[in-house]
């Protein structure tokens, strides 16, 4: 058994930190064209001294309203036989301004050090360790880097649906999870829905007519505490109401002035007449998915009798989950067992409940994933965000490990090959 630290020389790994260090120095947030340009070229630049082809390339974003930078790197796919290129994804851009890093101790303390920058200087050290060992990545491996993943933004979902049609393979460089003395790669993430629930009352004077009205408030009320009981733990469904506004529908429908009657005494005397829920499911199963649609619509139906009010709900475009025991199961435990020969612990995380990358392919279930190839840390979207640097020194070895057998494995027949 050999010891992470005794596989990566140690200038080699203080170049990877001092990389992380300049990248987190770059101020990236969403929707900022010239930092995530900044970030792109920074990027590009080490990627080209290490072998790849880097291209930036403006692709429109009406959600910022502007042109926003991607970034493609490739490898020499014209030196071997491919059905698809080995997809790695990754983002640029961060939820907060850049503040000056630090070092504090074993952690690098930086905006993005933890989600995502670390993971982009994980790929960066592992190929300068493989060149190290005189080995060569993948030749179809493909990263691409999108500048709105925090934002869950329109060309991160494109990107990944038009490269993912092809890929053979998708590895994602979003951090893994700390797990006591071990630390978690991801094999499931969930599903998700969002709905919205709107009920019609009939409205009447609380004193005078109090049971001819019909309250919107109480069955919006019955109905979310319904819906939440559906919630089940232990990797079952999960139903969260996110915000519920009810009254008089006045109120409701012109919240953008209405607002003022909040702590005051106006229309506490009338029966509310609309209210609007909306919220998200989330689902590990797809199976579970039309059983709580098929639940909560006829919840929806059987309140709205009850109260004899109108109950509509409908709800938005799925998001499909990504089954733990899909095509990647088998890479996945081949992961651990690189770790463990040297010298540290990986575990399967089966049950990740943020939508990433790998929900975004048009069949998640389609072709293997490799997910949570970033190094641990802690204070993700705060201004103490921080990435382990032992955990940085054993990603950076695991992922060359991956790479350099990946690239073994490109014939078929090879036990570890990352195609279905």
């Amino acid at each position: 058994m050999e010891d992470a630290s005794a596989a990566l020389p140690e200038p080699l790994f203080q170049r990877a930190v001092g990389l992380l260090r300049e990248l987190t120095a770059i101020s990236s947030p969403s929707g900022d064209a010239g930092g995530l340009h900044q970030m792109a070229e920074r990027l590009a630049g080490e990627l080209r001294e290490r072998g790849l082809t880097a291209e930036i390339r403006e692709e429109p974003s009406t959600e910022a309203g502007r042109p926003l930078p991607v970034l493609y790197a490739r490898g020499n796919p014209g030196t071997g036989a491919s059905r698809g290129p080995l997809l790695l994804v990754g983002h640029l851009d961060t939820v907060l301004a850049a503040t000056p890093p630090r070092l504090d101790g074993d952690r690098l303390v930086g905006t993005g050090a933890l989600d995502m920058k670390g993971g982009l200087a994980t790929l960066v050290g592992a190929l300068d360790l493989l060149r190290h060992r005189g080995q060569a990545p993948p030749p179809d491996l493909l990263l691409v880097a999108v500048p709105d993943e925090e934002v869950g933004g329109e060309l991160s979902r494109a990107v990944v649906r038009r490269w993912g049609e092809t890929a053979r393979a998708l590895w994602v460089l979003e951090p893994g999870e700390p797990a006591g003395e071990a630390e978690t790669i991801v094999a499931g993430r969930r599903g998700m829905v969002q709905w919205r629930l709107e009920v019609q009352g009939t409205a009447a004077h609380s004193g005078l007519h109090y049971w001819e009205g019909r309250s919107a408030v109480t069955a919006a009320a019955r109905w979310a505490l319904e819906a939440e009981r559906y919630s089940h733990d232990q990797g079952g469904p999960t139903v969260n109401i996110g915000r519920l506004v009810a009254g008089d529908s006045s109120f409701v429908d012109h919240l953008d002035t209405a607002h003022a009657l909040l702590g005051t005494e106006r229309q506490l005397n009338v029966v509310p007449d609309r209210a609007v829920a909306e919220g998200e499911m989330r689902f590990l199963r797809p199976e579970d998915c039309g059983r709580m649609l098929k639940y909560l619509r006829e919840l929806a139906e059987d309140v709205g009798i009850f109260s004899r009010t109108t109950v509509t709900f409908t709800t938005g475009p799925e998001i499909p989950p990504v089954n733990p025991e899909g095509p990647h199961a088998a890479l996945c435990r081949r992961a651990v067992e690189l770790a463990a020969a040297r010298g540290w612990r990986l575990e399967i995380e089966t049950d990740r409940g943020g939508i990433s990358f790998p929900n975004f392919l048009p069949d998640p279930n389609r072709l293997p994933i490799l997910d949570g190839l970033g190094p641990v840390g802690s204070g993700m979207h705060t201004r103490d965000e921080s990435v382990s640097l032992e955990s940085l020194r054993r990603r950076i070895v695991l992922l060359a490990d991956l790479l350099a057998e990946d690239g073994c494995g490109a014939e078929p027949g090879h036990p570890y090959r990352s195609g279905p």
